[in-house]
């Protein structure tokens, strides 16, 4: 079967929350880790690292942590409930249903960048650290969910690990010098992919200087 042009993969890469079981083949997984080492990063450093859960007890301990931090979150209210438009509240249940069953899904890709970007070391300048190294790991992120669409891989990108990154890195024998940048759970999808939702792209352009949005 043919992969999908482009712009077909851009525009319909949605967040697949229900994954199958079902394993994804060594080679699959390379191929996707191979594209996300193919995006950009600062000075070509390419200081990032991807780290591919398939480990029962580990993906265990992933579960254990990330429901237990979805259950307080939304006992804190910091994730809605109740009242939702019909949209959102799927998207939530799905969500919750990824949290309590995490463990099922064939694959946890972590993706890892350095916490500091070494030529901005002694600027002491933390914002341009942080947006280097995101800027670093995230467009390899991006492209790591691309691929996933392109061979027929569901997949969703989420941060609630950083709630218990710590925990995580110990376990994981992760280096202290490194993040966890994104957790994606990854599995050949329940459901079928399509179009996302998006603000028309009139409302997010400005010409030339903040709120001319007519060009």
């Amino acid at each position: 079967m043919a992969e999908p042009g482009v712009f077909e993969v851009i525009y319909s890469t949605r967040a697949m929350r229900r994954l199958k079981p079902d394993p994804i083949p060594e080679e699959t997984l390379k191929k996707i880790v191979d594209a996300g080492t193919r995006a950009p990063s600062g000075g070509n450093t390419q200081e990032w690292a991807f780290i591919l859960v398939r480990d029962p007890d580990l993906k265990r301990f992933l579960r254990d942590y990330y429901w237990n931090t979805w259950q307080q979150l939304r006992a804190k209210r910091m994730i809605p409930a109740g009242n939702l438009p019909p949209a959102q509240q799927r998207m939530l249940n799905a969500a919750a249903d990824l949290a309590a069953h995490l463990d099922e899904v064939p694959v946890i890709l972590l993706a890892c960048a350095h916490q500091e970007y070494t030529p901005l070391a002694a600027m002491n300048n933390p914002r341009a650290n942080t947006i280097v190294i995101h800027g670093s790991i995230f467009p390899a992120v991006q492209n790591i969910l691309l691929a996933c669409r392109a061979l027929g891989i569901g997949a969703t990108l989420t941060t609630i690990h950083c709630f218990f990154e710590e925990a995580l890195k110990q376990k994981l024998g992760i280096p202290d010098t490194m993040e966890v940048a994104a957790m994606i759970p990854m599995g050949y999808p329940q459901g079928k992919f399509g179009p996302v939702t998006r603000r028309p792209v009139e409302e997010v352009i400005h010409w030339d200087r903040w709120g001319q949005q007519k060009g």
